[in-house]
């Protein structure tokens, strides 16, 4: 077995492993406070998106982490959705969409760049709404720092595959994904009345939480 194809079976195996946790919180708690629904609408869009990209260049270590984590993160969302997750930048998941279909449509005549420019980067419609309802919340008791940790190690062994089997994809996914992450550690290890202080120093009204 090849140094890559290990890197490969690791990165299947944590995908599934980060997308686990959050689901599971999601089944035990009756509220999803701190959890944006758009973030896990654009990582289930982006399973469906990889899938298709490892099956187009024909690389199995590409798609197994998605076909792996894409169940996982479609219950996520649809706990989060029922259980009042923060609706608010839904329409994200369209315009995502509408990039991915966009950069698909153009690669015949564009390359490959394109779309592997979109699916790099996409990690980032994760992130960027799940850290915005983060740090926007005083109340991130459905969010779980076990995921962002687990993503963090994915990110560096789907970056090391990269690297092994030159999919320049895994290269942007792993750095996005990495500073990203970080971002959202931080917001969860803020005791509350250090976060209670930054809120009142930048005069910004917290959101409720909906119930």
């Amino acid at each position: 077995m090849s140094v890559a194809m290990v890197a490969g079976a690791l990165s299947t195996a944590f995908a599934f492993a980060c997308a686990v946790p959050q689901a599971v919180r999601l089944l035990r708690v009756r509220r999803a406070a701190g959890v944006s629904v758009a973030a896990l609408a654009n990582s289930t869009l982006c399973g469906i998106a990889w899938m298709t990209y490892g099956a187009v260049i024909h690389d199995p270590w590409v798609v197994m982490p998605a076909l792996v984590g894409l169940p996982v993160t479609a219950t996520s969302l649809v706990l989060a959705w029922c259980r009042g997750g923060s609706r608010s930048q839904l329409w994200l998941p369209c315009a995502w969409f509408a990039t991915i279909a966009t950069a698909a449509c153009v690669a015949p005549w564009a390359g490959a760049v394109p779309i592997t420019a979109v699916l790099g980067c996409s990690i980032a419609l994760l992130i960027t709404p799940a850290a915005i309802t983060a740090w926007r919340s005083h109340d991130v008791s459905a969010l779980v720092a076990s995921s962002w940790m687990l993503l963090i190690t994915d990110a560096v062994i789907a970056g090391t595959y990269g690297c092994l089997a030159h999919v320049t994809a895994n290269l942007l996914y792993a750095a996005v994904a990495v500073a990203g992450s970080l971002v959202i550690l931080v917001r969860l290890a803020l005791p509350a009345h250090v976060y209670g202080r930054l809120v009142h120093r930048t005069g910004r009204p917290p959101v409720p939480v909906v119930p």
